[in-house]
């Protein structure tokens, strides 16, 4: 006996062609956002369209690196040029070493790392442009203390970079 009267049609438990098609499209637009995102590189090499962004993203990576026993600067330079300036390495590069030079670290001016100066890092915004940008930054450490300097930052290759480090002795 049929209760709803719909006389054994079957077309209603049967998915017209509209919504087959709506299934498919439902799934390869999942698939392809799973793809975007699994594709996506991480927070710390992607590029920054804001500088201040870009210097924290910087100097979180750069202070957890250094202060675990790795030399950025030598060992992972592709990692710095997406960060740094060529013409900033190429002017490290070139620095006498030791005393009377380049005596601790380039971009900390320290000796020794705090592994909070990566994670407390405030960013003034001192003057920004559409190329070129100089900020201000405070380093905050409870072992060494806060470092406080300048930098100026270019756009370049899509990317916020530091061209140049400034510390007030």
């Amino acid at each position: 006996m049929n209760i709803c009267g719909d006389k054994g049609n079957k077309t209603d438990t049967m998915k017209t062609p509209a919504l087959q098609q709506f299934s498919k499209m439902k799934h390869v637009c999942v698939a392809a956002l799973v793809l975007i995102t699994s594709i996506t590189p991480s927070r710390a090499i992607w590029p920054e369209k804001n500088p201040a962004d870009a210097l924290r993203s910087f100097y979180g990576w750069y202070v957890h690196e250094v202060a675990n026993g790795s030399r950025p600067l030598e060992k992972e330079r592709d990692q710095m040029r997406k960060f740094v300036t060529d013409r900033l390495l190429d002017r490290i590069d070139k620095m006498p070493k030791g005393p009377g030079g380049l005596d601790g670290d380039f971009f900390l001016n320290a000796q020794e790392v705090d592994p909070e100066w990566g994670k407390n890092i405030a960013v003034a915004n001192n003057s920004i442009g559409r190329t070129m940008s100089t900020l201000g930054v405070i380093l905050t450490g409870r072992k060494l203390g806060d470092r406080q300097f300048d930098v100026k930052m270019l756009f370049q290759q899509g990317a916020w970079k530091v061209d140049e480090v400034k510390f007030s002795d």
